[in-house]
């Protein structure tokens, strides 16, 4: 009985595939060469475009303004059927940028910053630009240093997820031409030209009082991290401004250093505020977070305290993340349309790009309330009137 061949049953072995090209030879059959592939280059666009290599150019630096529109959609039909890919590393030797821009946030372990950044790459793809995505842990040194690093790279632009209470470390580099957009900062508090796009966060505050305080609450709490950001001094502004216009009780707890100095302590602050409040001499029947992830930490910090939510009393967070219909009960929160500011922010971010000098700019969006299952009427609330007198 004739043996068995284990390298001809299994074509991967190695020497296999000698064995055949020397079986091929013996037998006067030329072995198969593997066909080379070519990359399609702008000369071959050109060619099944049928137009010039600098129309073809032009289309690729979006400067389509006036070519006609059967030419751009042929030179976009070749490009597509060619599968071409413009060379980044010639493009960066002759323009010295590139075609990328900066998304510096505080940290992507911020499910709201991880959202924002998936929208911004999104936006940023389509316009033809791909995304750098740097963590801050907001400090000042570390946001010029990852800024500088992109612009010596070539970047011309760069988003500031969040901005920090003084931004003047960013002014050199500005003055040096890199176009800059923040979140959390107007344009004219900015020391140089530097755009604008946020949600107005001081109404993100003060429609999250006033949805607490229509229910019925007048012992509210703000719970907050240190105020490093624009955005965290807003929001509490906000809730000031709407306690006062009603008369209402507000404490403010602000977590001391280190906790909630990094994203990922969050809901540590919120479960440790929680406790720290039902222990206080006023016991709120109203909680507002900074962000939703401080809320996630009160609701266990109350679970703790034997506090039933809503039925005791009322949580409510800031940034309607993803995850917040998922909680049981469903925390209300205060939404952003994180899609529009996305696509403003980059839109203004190449407008700056294209024109340097034009004026600061600037687009605020308003939030809104997404009600879901952690506030209720105080009616529903324990009362803790015996304890607050």
């Amino acid at each position: 009985m004739r043996g068995r061949d284990p390298a001809r049953e299994f074509p991967g072995v190695p020497g296999t595939a000698s064995r055949a090209a020397s079986v091929g030879g013996a037998l006067g059959v030329p072995a198969e060469k593997p066909m080379k592939k070519t990359t399609p280059t702008i000369e071959d666009v050109a060619r099944v475009a049928g137009v010039s290599i600098s129309t073809v150019s032009n289309v690729l630096n979006r400067r389509e303004g006036r070519m006609r529109a059967d030419t751009l959609e042929r030179v976009r039909k070749a490009i597509d059927d060619l599968g071409f890919r413009p060379n980044q590393s010639a493009r960066h030797l002759k323009t010295g940028h590139m075609a990328m821009i900066g998304l510096l946030v505080p940290s992507i372990a911020n499910p709201f910053f991880g959202t924002l950044a998936r929208w911004i790459e999104a936006v940023a793809n389509e316009r033809g630009y791909g995304v750098m995505l740097c963590n801050t842990q907001r400090e000042a040194a570390r946001e010029l240093a990852y800024a500088q690093a992109l612009m010596a790279l070539g970047v011309r632009g760069v988003v500031i997820g969040s901005a920090l209470q003084a931004q003047e470390h960013l002014s050199p580099l500005i003055e040096r031409g890199l176009a800059v957009v923040s979140f959390d900062r107007t344009a004219r508090e900015a020391t140089s030209t530097m755009d604008y796009v946020s949600v107005d966060n001081h109404r993100c505050g003060s429609l999250a009082a006033e949805h607490l305080l229509a229910l019925g609450h007048r012992e509210l709490a703000y719970v907050t991290a240190p105020l490093r950001a624009v955005s965290r001094s807003e929001r509490l502004e906000g809730v000031r401004q709407a306690c006062r216009a009603a008369g209402a009780h507000l404490q403010v707890h602000t977590a001391s250093t280190p906790l909630g100095q990094i994203d990922m302590e969050m809901t540590a602050l919120g479960h440790a505020a929680a406790v720290a409040l039902q222990a206080s001499d006023r016991v709120p029947t109203g909680y507002i977070a900074m962000n939703d992830l401080v809320a996630v930490g009160l609701l266990s910090g109350l679970e703790q305290c034997g506090r039933r939510v809503p039925q005791d009393v009322s949580v409510m967070g800031i940034d309607n993340l993803f995850l917040d219909s998922f909680l049981r009960p469903g925390l209300t929160s205060i939404g952003h349309p994180t899609e529009q500011l996305a696509t403003a922010a980059i839109d203004c971010l190449l407008a700056r790009i294209h024109n340097p000098d034009a004026l600061a700019h600037e687009r605020v969006f308003l939030p809104e309330l997404i009600q879901r299952g952690t506030t209720a009427p105080r009616a529903k609330a324990l009362n803790l009137e015996s304890i607050n007198t």
